[in-house]
């Protein structure tokens, strides 16, 4: 199986950016709520925009939750944010195979482009586009479709990487293949339910199939 192009989003697939928001949060509805958010309860956010989660405890205050979140955040985003191990391997490898990394992601263009230094994955990144880059995100395939037509890629020959049935329908809508990165946050049985083409549990496995193809 030989691809030329591989799409990825980038929370919980790259980047482990899980504790930067969480951190956000609970400062955010802490501070104009009072309530404590509890762990099960913030698995339900990911693959979710901050908008969509604050709105949840007080509509009326939400602007300037968000306000306060994204102080926060990118006060201290820097603090928590990493690639996964494996991902700079798995990326230089594909680019030495002469294949586009992409990414597809709702996180605002804002952060994307900070976090891209940040982790030190922009070196390895051919192509972005970011949650308002976009008027249809995920998972509507208008993402995709922008990086292969930029890109002139075939989407027969494209994968979609990601920790969400978002990413898989969204793959899926493009008319490319779909993989399930598990390496992440992502509760293995409800990304195994949107039925990916192919699941990874390390960023290892999507080099061992890089190397066979």
């Amino acid at each position: 199986m030989s691809f030329d192009c591989f799409i990825f989003d980038f929370d919980g697939t790259l980047a482990h950016s899980e504790r930067a928001y969480r951190e956000a949060f609970d400062h955010s509805i802490r501070l104009h709520t009072g309530l404590e958010i509890e762990d099960a309860e913030f698995r339900d956010f990911w693959n979710m925009t901050p908008r969509e989660v604050l709105v949840r405890y007080g509509a009326e205050a939400v602007e300037r939750m968000l306000v306060s979140f994204e102080e926060h955040y990118y006060a201290n985003h820097h603090h928590h944010l990493v690639a996964y191990s494996g991902i700079e391997e798995m990326l230089n490898l594909i680019i030495e195979r002469g294949a586009l990394v992409a990414i597809v992601s709702l996180k605002p263009r804002r952060a994307g482009e900070l976090e891209l230094d940040i982790t030190g994955l922009r070196p390895l990144i051919h192509s972005t586009v970011w949650g308002d880059d976009v008027e249809r995100p995920k998972p509507e395939p208008e993402g995709v479709l922008q990086v292969l037509r930029r890109a002139g890629a075939d989407r027969e020959r494209t994968l979609v990487i990601g920790d969400s049935p978002s990413d898989i329908m969204m793959g899926r809508a493009a008319g490319t293949r779909t993989a399930a990165a598990l390496w992440g946050g992502a509760v293995r049985e409800r990304l195994m339910a949107a039925s990916p083409d192919l699941a990874f549990d390390a960023p290892e496995d999507l080099i061992d199939l890089i190397r066979d193809a």
